[in-house]
C-alpha cells in the first residue's frame, strides 16, 4: 500500500452536472459512545440519528486525541509530524506555535475551483490574537471564537462569547447572547446567500459544542449557573443539555438545506474532532459504561463518529466499515468538488468511491499522533513509535490489559507490516 495519495489531480466528476455544495460539521469532544446511532444509550440525538438513516455511517473513522492536531490534519490532509502542529493550543505560551499557511488547505483548493468558502465556530490551529491565518488558508468569510483578547485574557465561547468576525471583534454586540446561536445565524445566512446565487459553497461549521464549560443552554430547565472563570470545566450534568442543543442545531442545518431545495446537490458531512472528555462517562450497548478518552492514544480518545448525506448519490441507511483517518477528508472533498489537489504530497486518500457504493481503494491502517507519540493501527493491532505492539481491544475493555489470547506468528506478521508503514511514512 502506498501511504501518500497525491500522484494525480482529479478532473471534474462525471456523475453530476455541477459541483455540489459541501456543508461540513465538526463536533467538539464527542466519541461514538455518546450517540444512539452508534449504540449509545445515555442521550437522545434524533437529528443525528436521522442523518444516519438518510446517508452513510462510518464505523471506523479515527482522529488524533486532541483538537488542534485533528483540525490541522483535516485542513491539510497531512499527519502532525508533517504539518507541524503536534499539540493542542490552550496557553499564551503557545502564541508562536501555529499551523503554517504554507501547508495545504482543502478550503484553498475548493476556492480555486470556484467555491465560496466560510468557517464558523472554532479555528484553534493558531491563536488569533497573535496570528490570524484564516484568510491565508482560503476562507472568504469567518466567524470564530478568539481564545484570548488583546489584553491576553482568556475568553469564553458560549455565554458572553468572544468572537472574531472577518477580522473584527464583535464581543460587545453579542455579550447577552448564546454563542452557538450567533454562529448558527452566520452559518445559515452564508448557506442561504450562496444557494440563492447558485454558487457552489463550502460551509465548515466547527461548533464549540458539546465541549466544556458544561453550562445550561437556552433550552435547559435550570438556568443561572455559570462557571466561575474561563478555565473551569463546569458541571458535567449539563453535558446532556449541550449535546441536545447541538443536535437541535444539526436539525436546523438539515431543515435549511431541505427548505432551500438544494439537498440533492449538497453533501452534508458530520464528524467529531476526538473522543469524549475523560471526566464524562456514558452508557453504551448492553449495560456497558464508557469513560471518555480524550487525550489518550486509545480508541476512546480517537474513534469518532462520521456520517455523510447526499441524496440520490449516497445510499440512505448505508454503512462503511473501511478504516478512515482525518487526512482522507481533504482528497475526498477535492474529488467531490472537481478541485485540483495541491502540489504538496498528502497522506490521505479519497473515499468517494465508497460513498457511491463502489469498493474504492480502502486503506489498511490509520495513523494517530499526540505530540511525539505516534502509532499505526489496523483492524487487529497497534504498533507505536516505541516499537510496542498490542492488540486492538474493545472500547469497554482496559487497553492496559489486552486480550491474552496471543498468536505469535500473527503478531510477527503484524509487527513487520506496521513497521513497514512507519518506515515508508518517515522516508517521505
Amino acid at each position: 500500500m502506498v501511504p501518500w495519495a497525491n500522484t494525480f489531480c482529479f478532473a471534474k466528476p462525471t456523475f453530476q452536472t455541477k459541483s455540489p455544495n459541501i456543508v461540513f460539521i465538526l463536533a467538539d469532544d464527542l466519541g461514538i459512545e455518546c450517540l444512539s446511532a452508534y449504540g449509545g444509550t445515555s442521550h437522545k440525538t434524533p437529528n443525528i440519528d436521522r442523518l444516519a438513516t438518510q446517508g452513510m455511517k462510518f464505523e471506523n473513522c479515527f482522529s488524533n486525541p486532541f483538537c488542534s492536531p485533528s483540525r490541522a490534519s483535516l485542513l491539510t490532509g497531512r499527519y502532525p509530524f508533517k504539518n507541524g502542529l503536534k499539540e493542542v493550543l490552550h496557553s499564551r505560551t503557545q502564541e508562536d506555535i501555529y499551523l503554517s499557511p504554507e501547508q495545504p488547505s482543502f478550503a484553498r483548493q475548493l476556492k480555486s475551483a470556484g467555491y465560496a468558502t466560510a468557517i464558523v465556530g472554532k479555528w484553534h490551529v493558531s491563536l488569533l490574537h497573535k496570528h490570524n491565518t484564516i484568510p491565508d488558508f482560503g476562507f472568504d468569510q469567518y466567524q470564530v471564537w478568539q481564545i484570548f483578547d488583546k489584553e491576553g485574557n482568556k475568553r469564553r465561547r458560549n455565554w458572553t462569547p468572544h468572537f472574531n468576525q472577518n477580522g473584527l471583534l464583535i464581543s460587545d454586540q453579542i455579550k447577552d447572547r448564546y454563542g452557538p446561536d450567533v454562529n448558527m445565524e452566520f452559518l445559515l445566512d452564508f448557506i442561504s446567500d450562496n444557494a440563492k446565487k447558485e454558487q457552489p459553497f463550502l460551509a465548515y461549521y466547527t461548533t464549540c459544542l458539546p465541549h466544556f464549560p458544561w453550562e445550561p443552554t437556552p433550552d435547559s430547565k435550570e438556568q443561572g449557573y455559570r462557571t466561575p472563570n474561563s478555565e473551569h470545566k463546569g458541571d458535567p450534568k449539563y453535558f446532556t443539555d449541550m449535546l441536545k442543543y447541538f443536535d437541535k442545531c444539526m436539525g436546523k442545518i438539515m431543515e435549511t438545506i431541505d427548505s432551500l431545495g438544494i439537498a440533492d446537490n449538497t453533501v452534508l458531512i458530520f464528524l467529531a474532532d476526538n473522543g469524549t472528555d475523560s471526566d464524562l462517562c456514558n452508557n453504551w450497548g448492553d449495560g456497558k459504561t464508557i469513560q471518555g478518552g480524550k487525550g489518550t492514544m486509545t480508541d476512546r480518545g480517537t474513534h469518532v463518529p462520521m456520517m455523510i448525506r447526499w441524496p440520490n448519490h449516497i445510499k440512505a441507511g448505508s454503512t462503511c466499515n473501511d478504516l478512515i483517518d482525518f487526512s482522507d477528508i481533504f482528497p475526498t472533498l477535492c474529488e467531490l468538488a472537481g478541485a485540483p489537489l495541491p502540489k504538496e504530497d498528502l497522506h490521505g486518500r479519497s473515499f468517494l468511491p465508497q460513498l457511491l457504493g463502489k469498493p474504492g481503494n480502502p486503506r489498511e491502517w490509520v495513523h494517530v499522533q499526540d505530540k511525539e507519540d505516534r502509532h499505526i493501527r489496523n483492524s487487529e493491532y497497534i504498533l507505536n513509535n516505541k516499537n510496542e505492539l498490542r492488540p486492538v481491544v474493545e472500547m469497554w475493555e482496559d487497553p492496559a490489559k489486552p486480550n491474552q489470547n496471543k498468536y505469535p506468528d500473527k503478531e510477527q506478521i503484524a509487527r513487520k507490516y506496521l513497521q513497514g508503514v512507519f518506515d515508508s511514512l518517515d522516508k517521505k
